[in-house]
């Protein structure tokens, strides 16, 4: 799947979200960060598959560096951080109210989907983050035109 990116993130500034957020991001995110620093799907709402939900979700950006604050990786973070995993970002949404998460912990690595505001019955306040895929660029190569 092709993404539409915000442009490109220098190094330097991919390490210092790193600094920032405490705990290094995996390598396919950082090029991704690096080659396009955020985008929408070329075909817009592309979807993927939460299969815990039996769902198939849209797509509706991936968050860059220092980009308009709406879209703005760090600032979504930022907002968020009391509510997240540790070693873990939220780093897109669906066009309604659930996140895409990215977790590179040494227990727990993968791609999420947050579902924070119980939008679907199975979720509760103990139980609403599922996972997607092992990786970044698995959850990249997934994606599906609506």
């Amino acid at each position: 799947m092709s993404i539409i990116g915000f442009g490109m993130a220098t190094e330097e500034t991919v390490r210092n979200f790193e600094q920032h957020i405490g705990f290094s991001l995996p390598d396919d995110y950082k090029q991704f960060l690096i080659e396009y620093n955020g985008g929408t799907p070329q075909v817009r709402y592309s979807t993927f598959t939460v299969e815990a939900l039996s769902e198939i979700i849209p797509l509706d950006v991936l968050y860059g560096l220092g980009i308009d604050s709406e879209m703005d990786l760090q600032d979504w973070n930022d907002e968020y951080r009391s509510d997240l995993l540790s070693n873990s970002i939220i780093i897109g949404r669906d066009p309604g109210t659930g996140m895409v998460v990215l977790i590179n912990d040494a227990e727990i690595k993968g791609v999420f989907y947050w579902d924070h505001s119980l939008f679907f019955n199975q979720s509760n306040e103990e139980e609403n983050v599922y996972k997607i895929c092992d990786s970044f660029q698995e959850f990249i190569n997934q994606l599906k035109k609506p």
